[in-house]
């Protein structure tokens, strides 16, 4: 079941569902220092008050288990067959948007973080976008098409999106230059896009 099978999403630009057996959540973002899990909740609330997304999106949030811990490692291999490791980025901020060939919402997501890493990519973030897609075919297609000039990874380890916690699709993880895991979300709006920049400019300040 860590495996996402693409041809389960309907391309309807409605983010795809891809665990059953995670609760649905429409969106998950909070921004925690890398502490207790006490002091991630109350950080969590604390930065929805002050983003204006009140206690309902800390309360979402707060069901992505993995933040405030560190990422668990993440081996890819791009389209020109190299290999991409997260760990090998220590020290930068690190953007990973997971996105399937049969996504629409992806594309608007994936142009949306190319925006931003070419604003703050002089600032140390870095952003990657890792493939879900069983379809390997469809994926290659899907990446070649997309005008971005961060790396599309189309091929990783099949327990990637269990390791993850990814429960649909687009989904992406806010990593920190300790490698700590400190924001998550789940589906996208264009909206979102100046959420990204508030919290991405935060966790490049620190």
């Amino acid at each position: 079941m860590g495996w996402f099978r693409a041809s389960d999403c309907v391309e309807s630009g409605i983010a795809c569902p891809v665990f059953p057996y995670f609760e649905p959540t429409v969106t998950a973002c909070l921004l925690v220092e890398p502490k207790a899990a006490l002091h991630a909740r109350f950080a969590a609330f604390a930065l929805a008050c002050v983003l204006g997304l009140g206690g309902s999106a800390a309360i979402a949030a707060e069901k992505y288990e993995l933040l405030g811990q560190p990422a668990p490692d993440l081996v890819a291999r791009g389209l020109t067959g190299q290999n991409v490791r997260l760990s090998e980025h220590r020290g930068e901020v690190v953007v990973v948007s997971f996105w399937s060939g049969a996504c629409n919402t992806c594309r608007a997501q994936l142009e949306a973080l190319d925006r931003i890493a070419k604003t703050y990519g002089s600032a140390g973030l870095t952003v990657i976008g890792v493939n879900l897609d069983d379809n390997s075919l469809r994926a290659e297609k899907f990446a070649r098409a997309q005008d971005v000039d961060f790396q599309l990874l189309v091929a990783t380890a099949k327990s990637t999106g269990r390791d993850f916690r990814v429960d649909r699709l687009p989904m992406i993880v806010f990593v920190d230059r300790s490698g700590v895991l400190r924001v998550a979300h789940r589906e996208f709006r264009s909206r979102d896009e100046a959420l990204y920049v508030r919290e991405l400019r935060t966790l490049l300040d620190e």
